[in-house]
């Protein structure tokens, strides 16, 4: 799968961003289909987080600290299922992801910019 993040120049230009497409292929891109992705809010801080999900069972975020700064990836362990859908939490914190066994998962990115799992739920199916 793949994913880009394009840009648009003060004269209208559109062009994908060659940092973030320098990280994607370096960091490992999904195998398989890409099946999310979510633009975290970033509330007033010039800041850019994206997290995709894919058939691979895993969660890549990116984050770049601000505009024409590097891109970073923080994969998360894999999932037991194949994960379908992202979801940022308002503030842009917590991230939510269902995967195809019905489990929802809550993770949150700590002082020491490790993401840790804050909740799992799980629908008995």
């Amino acid at each position: 799968g793949v994913v880009k993040v394009w840009r648009v120049g003060e004269a209208g230009d559109v062009s994908a961003d060659a940092e973030f497409d320098k990280i994607y292929k370096d960091t490992g891109a999904h195998s398989g289909w890409v099946r999310d992705v979510a633009w975290a809010p970033s509330v007033g801080l010039p800041v850019n987080t994206i997290a995709t999900c894919g058939e691979d069972k895993m969660v890549h975020i990116y984050s770049q600290a601000g505009a024409g700064q590097g891109w970073v990836c923080k994969k998360l362990p894999a999932l037991e299922a194949v994960a379908w859908r992202l979801s940022w939490s308002l503030a842009g914190s917590v991230l939510a992801i269902s995967a195809a066994d019905g489990k929802v998962t809550l993770w949150k990115e700590g002082l020491d910019c490790e993401w840790r799992l804050l909740d799992s739920i799980n629908d008995g199916v």
